[in-house]
């Protein structure tokens, strides 16, 4: 039992500023990128496709391109109006019609007492937009109802914006016709997965009609509410009915206050990974990134509850931590078989492919990483954390010293790029390491690791620019692709660890000069010890610039991140 889908809401397609065209086009290439990572099952779109109803072309062209792009069939794309798909002028009478209902307080009886018709007339144009881009009618005479992706999956369509006049004083009086509700759910499978999808929260509803509406999604089995509407990404389990509550951001960018955002959907029995993960458009690296600001959502994702969601009843006791930023994309399916991970939590930095250079972008970098570590590892206590790391030197140094040397649950992999695979502790190739200490009585100390490459002197005093001290740690014949399994990581850490341990407190500043493979660096920062070392610089090298190293960060300022550099 496995789907995956795309959730957008709030198009509002007729906004049309030069930074929601720069986002529009990057979200279909993201998008796309994610269809190739895994495919998309469907696509669920929840309302507000036009903005106060200027027009649908725009709507039209981009929702198309996106199913083309992607490749979906036509028939597993859902979308329903929002309240800016309403002719508020149809019919000329309808404040006075929805103010009588609203005042009346009828909400048992909003269907016996209107024609429904006269007010769902006023969304003609969304229904003749619908038609356009799915090529078949959206059915506005049933108001509300079911499609199928397939026998085990329900989309149940709510239409809740047909009562809609005026979206300032209509939230918590909205109506949306509980009888066609009813109707609608009356021979629905229980034990299939039933997703409702509408454009207004339930919190938008008439309070007696959200209570009944709830009691309704009680008894016909709905598991989960999608919508959108507060231009905000919400997540919530509602124990009153035992259900997921998921609300997307919007898909324009003008409003800073209220930044644009998608929802990738993931119902996957067998391997316990049934998630919404929540994406955000960052104004400050104008790019779709994880978002963090979700509550009760990890770095972006949040897990769903419940037996239905999941084979496996036991906790989850293994994280996985994504720290792959360069090449293709991890294989999960390959790792977790190889190391025997059934039930895990899935987490991964919000950054792929990316090349730092300035200051500022390494800065950035770095607070994203910050927020990584303090949203997922450092609230695991008990659980085994397996990193899968390939990034610059510096972000895993990085990583590895926010971590610091507290948990022994830490399992950290490399990847070989002989064996072209991930390995742990299969073997112990016991390679001979050496260490070598230049003394001279200086207070700044260089360390030089040297397993992927030789590190040179003049290199370090290039960019040093005063008198130190040299720590050297080497391997014989240092290379690419050398030092892959545990215990020889362990055997060097272990050597800079006791050698730095006796000698720090002489020194007022270190600097790391570092040529080693992902996992020695992340071990590498764990041993930099946050409350005894000194002042402790991290360095990058590129052989292209005229100064081959250049300082990054002092690792000791990381968790001030104003004092940073």
């Amino acid at each position: 039992m496995k789907y995956r889908w795309l959730h957008l809401s709030d198009l509002h397609s007729y906004c049309t500023g030069i930074k929601t065209k720069i986002m529009r086009d990057d979200l279909i290439k993201e998008i796309e990128e994610l269809d190739k990572e895994d495919k998309f099952d469907f696509i669920i779109i929840t309302g507000d496709i036009s903005d106060k109803n200027k027009g649908y072309d725009l709507a039209e062209e981009f929702i198309s391109e996106l199913i083309y792009r992607i490749g979906i069939h036509k028939n597993r794309v859902f979308i329903v109006p929002g309240n800016h798909d309403v002719n508020r002028d149809i019919p000329s009478n309808r404040e006075d019609i929805v103010k009588t209902l609203w005042d009346g307080n009828i909400v048992d009886q909003v269907e016996e007492n209107i024609n429904i018709s006269t007010l769902i007339d006023a969304q003609d144009n969304f229904f003749t937009t619908y038609k356009n881009i799915l090529g078949r009618e959206y059915p506005k005479d049933k108001v509300h109802f079911i499609e199928k992706v397939d026998e085990d999956i329900n989309i149940i369509h709510l239409n809740t914006s047909w009562m809609c006049y005026d979206s300032k004083i209509e939230d918590g009086k909205i109506c949306i016709g509980l009888n066609s509700v009813y109707n609608s759910l009356k021979d629905i499978n229980r034990e299939a997965f039933n997703i409702a999808i509408g454009h207004h929260r339930l919190d938008d509803l008439n309070l007696q009609e959200r209570n009944n509406l709830k009691s309704i999604f009680r008894t016909s089995g709905i598991d989960m509410y999608l919508g959108g509407h507060c231009h905000k990404a919400i997540v919530e389990h509602d124990r009153s009915v035992d259900m997921e509550l998921c609300f997307c951001k919007q898909a324009r960018a003008e409003a800073d206050e209220y930044p644009a955002g998608f929802v990738v959907g993931n119902i996957d029995v067998n391997n316990n990974q049934s998630y919404y993960m929540f994406f955000n458009w960052s104004t400050k690296f104008a790019k779709w990134m994880y978002d963090y600001s979700v509550e009760s959502a990890k770095h972006g994702k949040y897990y769903l509850r419940g037996e239905k969601y999941n084979k496996e009843k036991s906790k989850k006791v293994d994280t996985i931590i994504d720290f792959k930023l360069m090449g293709v994309p991890l294989d999960y399916e390959d790792i977790k078989n190889r190391y025997n991970l059934k039930n895990t939590s899935d987490y991964k930095f919000g950054h792929k492919n990316i090349s730092p250079k300035s200051n500022d972008e390494w800065d950035k970098y770095l607070k994203e990483l910050k927020t990584f570590y303090n949203s997922i590892i450092s609230d695991i206590k008990d659980d085994n954390i397996h990193i899968f790391p390939i990034a610059q030197i510096p972000l895993l140094v990085a990583l590895g010293y926010l971590m610091q040397n507290d948990s022994p649950n830490i399992k950290i992999y490399q990847y070989s790029e002989n064996d072209m695979k991930w390995v742990f502790d299969e073997r112990d190739d016991n390679i001979p390491m050496e260490e070598s200490f230049i003394n001279e009585d200086n207070n700044i100390l260089a360390v030089a690791i040297e397993v992927s490459s030789e590190i040179k002197k003049e290199d370090i005093s290039q960019v040093m620019k005063t008198n130190y001290d040299l720590l050297s740690f080497k391997v014989d014949n240092p290379r690419l692709g050398y030092l892959n399994y545990r215990n020889d990581v362990v055997k060097m850490k272990n050597m800079v660890k006791n050698k730095l341990d006796g000698i720090y407190g002489k020194y007022k500043e270190i600097h790391l000069f570092i040529a080693a493979p992902a996992g020695l660096c992340i071990e590498i920062g764990r041993v930099i010890r946050e409350s005894m070392y000194p002042d402790t610089y991290i360095y990058n090298y590129n052989k292209n610039d005229e100064v081959h190293y250049t300082q990054i960060c002092n690792l000791k300022k990381l968790k001030s991140m104003s004092e940073i550099r």
